[in-house]
């Protein structure tokens, strides 16, 4: 712009007046009577640039787009332009084989060319033995759903039963149950995903509504002094998305489970988190009890080191202590990623008195609930955990579990 104001001030077309606005003068300008004509001639459509006088290849050189200014009216695109001729000798190849007229050529020798004799007079296509073969890219699951296939073998084959449970959940069986308080700070909306419609579920079953909200309150039967709070059974009805998948374990024991019994769940579980390479606002966790008269804390260790060697196939794993509200002693399993280092895999610990006792169960329990995206990250050498649900073709096909 400051260039174009240049031209017509020096052509005497304009004049800067005080205050620094621009005023015409009335004089023809010879490089606006050109852009003018220019703009109306080309009018969105290309020509060549040395189809125009002189003169016009100026203006259009001076007011061309050029790095640094995107803002000029014409653009110059430089195109190459090749031509080919044949050679002499390209002329008598193409003689020689007008003469000989066109032949068939095939890839195949068949029965029936051998039969009638007709493969002496084919041209056969020429191969390069040298030359590697197409890739058949043959159908094959994807490596997540291959992981948490293979996931769900293991645990079968070790004797666990598989338990499942509904993804919107009350607020009863996804904390109530499990002894967090009515006011934990889980339960807030940025932590969870409440239900818009319908809010609430009809009740709730019996008699465990009455036992939990005696735990609460006091302790009920279970020899603990509780919260000592006003339990809200309203609030207890109030539906969520799943957070956590120990609301399976907590409907499984409330459903007489055997004694002694293993279960295990693969749950899909929701929670608000900013994603990023190791968090996801949805994710599988691997759930599961041990119930038995002689299940203790030490027979939890082992079950979360084999499930770090066996599952995460981890190198290196370690515990640290947690707290939980529902589980004493509490405890973490941490392994190593090979590009992300030291990452969490989950909780675990052996489950309350205040839990186990209003469900009906009265022997001791062990939980965890382990991230299963994370532990396919470790196992499928991935180091985002948005790669785990990609829809890339080629990471799919070459992608595969160490299990």
């Amino acid at each position: 712009m400051s260039g174009a104001i240049g031209c017509l001030k020096k052509e005497g077309a304009i004049r800067i007046v005080q205050g620094g606005y621009v005023e015409a003068t009335g004089s023809p300008s010879p490089m606006a009577e050109s852009l003018r004509a220019l703009l109306r001639d080309l009018r969105g459509s290309s020509r060549e640039l040395d189809s125009f006088p002189e003169a016009l290849r100026r203006v259009i050189e001076q007011y061309a787009v050029r790095r640094g200014n995107a803002q000029e009216p014409f653009r110059i695109d430089a195109r190459i332009e090749r031509r080919y001729l044949l050679t002499p000798q390209g002329e008598e190849a193409v003689q020689a084989l007008a003469q000989q007229g066109p032949a068939d050529e095939v890839s195949q020798l068949t029965p029936e060319l051998l039969k009638d004799g007709t493969w002496r007079t084919k041209r056969f296509r020429k191969y390069t033995i040298s030359l590697r073969p197409p890739r058949l890219a043959a159908g094959k699951r994807h490596p997540y759903r291959e992981f948490l296939d293979q996931v769900k073998r293991k645990l079968v084959s070790m004797g666990f039963q598989e338990m499942r449970g509904p993804l919107i959940e009350t607020e009863f069986w996804n904390m109530d149950a499990l002894y967090m308080p009515q006011f934990h700070p889980a339960r807030a909306i940025h932590d969870v995903y409440f239900v818009k419609e319908p809010t609430h579920a009809r009740s709730i079953d019996e008699p465990f509504l009455t036992r939990v909200a005696a735990t609460h309150r006091n302790g009920g039967r279970t020899g603990s002094t509780g919260w000592g709070y006003h339990y809200d059974q309203t609030r207890a009805r109030r539906l969520v998305l799943r957070s956590q998948g120990t609301a399976v374990s907590a409907r499984r024991l409330a459903a007489g489970p055997q004694v002694p019994g293993k279960y295990f769940s693969i749950a899909r579980c929701f929670r608000y988190d900013q994603v990023d390479a190791t968090h996801a606002t949805d994710f599988f966790q691997i759930e599961g009890i041990v119930l038995g008269p002689d299940i203790t804390f030490r027979t939890l260790l082992g079950l979360l080191d084999l499930f770090a060697r066996e599952m995460a196939q981890a190198k290196e794993s370690r515990f640290l202590p947690a707290y939980f509200p529902f589980t004493e002693p509490s405890v973490e399993l941490h392994v190593r990623h090979p590009r992300l280092g030291w990452i969490e895999l989950g909780g675990a610990g052996l489950f309350r008195p205040e839990v186990t006792s209003p469900l009906g169960v009265d022997v001791p329990v062990i939980a965890w609930g382990l991230g299963l995206d994370r532990m396919a990250m470790v196992a499928l050498d991935i180091h985002d955990i948005r790669d785990l649900f990609s829809t890339d073709l080629e990471m799919i096909r070459t992608t595969r579990s160490h299990f």
